[in-house]
Order: structure tokens, then C-alpha cells, then sequence
């Protein structure tokens, strides 16, 4: 049975599941490493996410290559109740009583821990890029539906989503803490080391949709 935007059938494939954990791993490895500032060249300061975060998107568009619409939407909402889940786990641990041989509860707090102001304004900006990607890149697909245009939705909708994720993030997470202008500083700095992340991946993002859709292709064939 074919889906309205995709090729999936009723039956979830090994494939199709496997690349699910590795979103939702992604995003929850994000949401730790974001902690940590890194510099980029130019003197540009970002953070830790920058480095993973654009797997997500890479993700998504071959979500929405192969299954459509609907699955990559619900690999999304998967992947924000595992960030529920991962937080709720991270705040119960850290009020914990611990004994007093334990010396790195100041550590562990200053890597799980986080505010919830700033776990609020990810999960917030999470969804609204991830949602703005997808629609970005299922609106392309029915002009333009031939495989050969997918790199074109691909780059065209992550940039849209990375653009909308990292405006919703920094002013809920820092604005009042923060001078606009070094948000905005910080800002240019993450989108544009994202987009150049994903553009260097973008083979790579063409060759695992060509390979999922051949590996789906070939499994309904035989369920047939």
C-alpha cells in the first residue's frame, strides 16, 4: 500500500526503525552537548548542538523522501517525548539525596542540568524548525516530485527549518540575559554553521535516501 507522499506499506520496515533511534538519539545527545560553547573561526562562539543538530534534518528530509509526510511528523513527536522523558530522568537523578563520598554532583550538574527556561525554549524551537522543515519540504515535493529533485528540497527546507529553529530558540531561552546584538551574533554563527554542516553532508543525505528507497522498494516487492 502506498502512502500519500511516500512508499511505505502498512508494515514498518527494520530500516525504517532503525533510522527513527538514530533521530531521536541525535536530538537527545543534542540536548546535552548544547551546554557547551564552541568557537568557530572569525572569532564566532555557538554551541556544542551545532555539531550533531543538522543529523536531524538530514534525517527528517529522508523521512519525508521515503515515507512522507506523516512518518517524519511522527519521528518528531517521538523524538520530543524521548526529551521529556530524558529530562524528567536528568531532574529526578540530580535532586537525589547522594552520599557524601560522592564529589561530582557540581560536575554532573553542570552537564545534565539544565534550566527550565532553556530546556523549555529547545524542545519549543525543536518542534517549530522541525514542523517548518517538513512542510517546507512536502510543499517542494508535490511541485516537484521527480527524485532527482530531492538535494534541492533537502538544502532549501533545512535552511527554512534551522532559520526558524534558531529564531525561536534564542530569544526564549536568552533574551534579557543576553544583548540583542550577541544573540543575533550568535545566531548568524549557529544557522550559518549548520547549513555548512548539512551542505557538506549532502551527498551523504542523497546516497542514505537512495538507499532506503531501494531497500523499501525491494521489500514490498517481495511482500508482495
Amino acid at each position: 500500500m502506498k502512502s500519500k507522499n511516500g512508499i511505505i506499506n502498512s508494515s514498518y520496515s527494520f530500516l525504517q526503525l532503525a533510522l527513527t533511534v538514530v533521530f531521536t538519539v541525535a536530538l537527545l545527545l543534542s540536548n546535552i552537548i548544547v551546554n557547551k560553547q564552541i568557537s568557530l573561526p572569525l572569532g564566532q562562539v555557538t554551541v556544542g548542538s551545532v555539531i550533531l543538530f543538522p543529523l536531524t534534518y538530514v534525517l527528517s528530509d529522508v523521512f519525508s523522501e521515503v515515507y512522507g509526510y506523516r512518518w517524519s511528523r511522527v519521528t518528531c513527536y517521538i523524538a520530543f517525548a524521548m526529551n521529556i522523558f530524558m529530562v524528567l530522568v536528568c531532574e529526578l537523578t540530580l535532586a537525589w539525596p547522594y552520599p557524601d563520598s560522592f564529589t561530582n554532583q557540581t560536575a554532573f550538574q553542570a552537564v545534565l542540568g539544565s534550566t527550565p527556561r532553556i530546556t523549555a525554549a529547545s524542545l519549543i524551537a525543536f518542534v517549530a524548525g522541525d514542523f517548518v522543515n517538513d512542510r517546507v519540504f512536502e510543499r517542494m515535493k508535490r511541485l516537484h516530485p521527480d527524485t532527482s529533485r530531492f538535494a534541492w528540497r533537502a538544502i532549501v527546507s533545512s535552511c527554512v527549518g534551522e532559520l526558524s529553529d534558531c529564531f525561536v530558540f534564542l530569544p526564549l531561552a536568552f533574551i534579557g540575559t543576553l544583548s540583542a546584538k550577541t544573540l543575533v551574533g550568535i545566531g548568524l554563527a549557529q544557522v550559518s554553521a549548520k547549513i555548512l554542516i548539512e551542505a557538506f553532508l549532502l551527498p551523504l543525505t542523497i546516497f542514505v535516501a537512495k538507499i532506503v528507497r531501494k531497500d523499501e522498494m525491494r521489500r514490498q516487492i517481495t511482500d508482495i
